[in-house]
């Protein structure tokens, strides 16, 4: 292949054309093989017999009617076209090694500080990866949504993988975000980043009210895999371009938390992670952080603790210099959470303070859509798992109590039922049976219909700590209850 001259070869001074480098960043094959004729007059159909493909298939992508997908392809349309692989996120090319020109070399050594990177993980690890190429996230992100979706089962089955996490935290802590410096069309205004945001909370609200469940979950990857991704597969106007990666973030961590609340725990981490990088491409901090503390949650409620520490740790550092509390008391809490696991009570107290503190500073109406729900619920009922878990049930039961009556005013079912499940534990520790079993019983009637795993656990959790006590009439009352159930 070396010795090989492909007739449709583009000239170096093409490739490094602004807007041939701009086609080739999002594989906008329709449009290099319009650059190609218009420039350098190789013909549609000189470009299919190169590269095997019909000259009606090559018109009919130079017309905006499809798109080049497949591995293969790809690695065919490079040789054939001498497309350095870092200019389309491959692997350097056989042909590279030996017959790059000074020029050549050159727009490969610019473009290798742009996002891209090699090829597409194995199957096993889709979504694993926090790739520096933005185009490969575009289409993991997409791979996830569609397998969503469609219910396939590889992907929606995939188990949680705690060595994946690492990585993604460390990388977006010390990534710099990569400027956009091509002024473009503007494609996407204003209008339509304000309708994806209202579509984002009515789909947050489905989460948060309602109880998410795996219905719920797949109109949101429907809506981010048709609605959102197809915009991202265009270059916009800088400030559109990250306010699309800013809103696509968002939707793919809300995706990634339904799956988690579902028990779909592989699903969730890929999707998690492919926000985190999402989330770094918009230059929000305070998204990303919000991202690594969905990642943290996820681990320490799955029993790697320390990994969950580390994840909320790299967060919270994230948020130096930013104005953030909601965020901030978020990774506050769940720091507090993983040391009252890990036994470490003077550190877990630290935390909670420290949230306490940080949470009276929050402003709903100055925070964004995402974090609306980061508030007495929630928070409370958070720091009052943390005490449970410390075994101080009666700050645990002080606590519980007020997540129970902000959830239930409203009409937060799932919330509530956590927080009461947190409640009938700190009667138990007490010896309290008659109160505990009144609390537990008010727990099974909050979580009935919530399609929600960390609803069975927290259920699941209170009848192992009443089994003990079944020889007593109420009890053995409730045990049937929990076996119906």
């Amino acid at each position: 292949m070396n010795d090989y001259v492909s007739p449709a070869a583009l000239p170096p001074q093409i490739l490094d054309r602004d807007d041939m480098r701009d086609a080739l960043q999002v594989r906008d094959f329709g449009v290099v093989f319009t650059l190609a004729r218009k420039w350098c007059g190789i013909s549609f159909q000189k470009i299919g017999d190169a590269c095997g493909i019909k000259a009606q298939r090559v018109g009919a992508l130079a017309r905006g009617e499809g798109q080049i997908t497949t591995v293969e392809k790809l690695e065919t349309i490079a040789d054939a076209l001498r497309i350095p692989g870092e200019m389309i996120g491959l692997a350097p090319r056989p042909w590279e090694r030996s017959s790059q020109t000074p020029a050549l070399t050159g727009i490969v050594t610019q473009n290798a500080a742009r996002p891209l990177t090699t090829g597409p993980p194995p199957e096993s690890e889709t979504g694993l990866t926090y790739t520096r190429s933005l185009t490969d996230t575009l289409a993991v992100v997409a791979t996830l949504g569609s397998s969503d979706v469609n219910r396939r089962v590889f992907l929606t089955n995939a188990t949680f993988a705690v060595g994946a996490l690492a990585a993604p935290s460390r990388d977006w802590l010390l990534a710099s975000l990569d400027e956009l410096d091509v002024d473009v069309p503007r494609r996407v205004g204003p209008d339509q980043i304000k309708t994806i945001r209202e579509a984002f909370g009515h789909f947050q609200k489905m989460d948060v009210i309602d109880g998410g469940g795996d219905e719920a979950r797949r109109l949101v990857a429907q809506y981010l895999t048709e609605q959102i991704m197809p915009l991202l597969g265009h270059p916009q106007a800088p400030a559109m371009q990250h306010a699309l990666y800013e809103v696509a973030s968002e939707q793919t961590y809300l995706a990634g938390w339904m799956a988690f609340d579902a028990g779909r725990h592989g699903l969730a981490e890929r999707y998690l992670i492919q926000s985190l990088r999402l989330a770094q491409a918009s230059g929000n901090k305070m998204l990303g952080s919000h991202v690594l503390a969905g990642l943290s949650d996820q681990a320490t409620q799955l029993g790697y603790p320390e990994e969950g520490l580390n994840l909320a740790r790299a967060g919270r550092h994230g948020l130096r210099g930013l104005t953030a509390p909601a965020a901030l008391t978020d990774l506050y809490v769940l720091e507090a959470r993983a040391h009252a696991i890990l036994g470490d009570v003077m550190s877990a107290v630290r935390a909670i303070d420290s949230a306490e503190r940080t949470f009276d500073s929050v402003r709903h109406e100055n925070e964004p859509e995402w974090a609306r729900f980061i508030d007495d619920a929630y928070v409370t009922g958070e720091i009052a798992g943390s005490l449970r878990d410390m075994n101080d049930s009666v700050n645990a039961e002080r606590f519980a109590r007020e997540s129970i009556a902000a959830a239930e005013l409203q009409k937060r079912n799932r919330r509530a039922s956590l927080s009461q499940a947190v409640l009938a534990t700190s009667h138990i520790q007490r010896n309290e049976l008659e109160a505990a079993t009144s609390a537990a019983h008010r727990a099974l009637d909050l979580s009935a219909g919530i399609p929600s795993i960390r609803v069975t656990a927290a259920m699941d959790g209170l009848q192992s700590r009443m089994r003990s006590h079944a020889d007593r009439p109420e009890v053995a009352t409730l045990m049937a209850r929990f076996r119906l159930a």
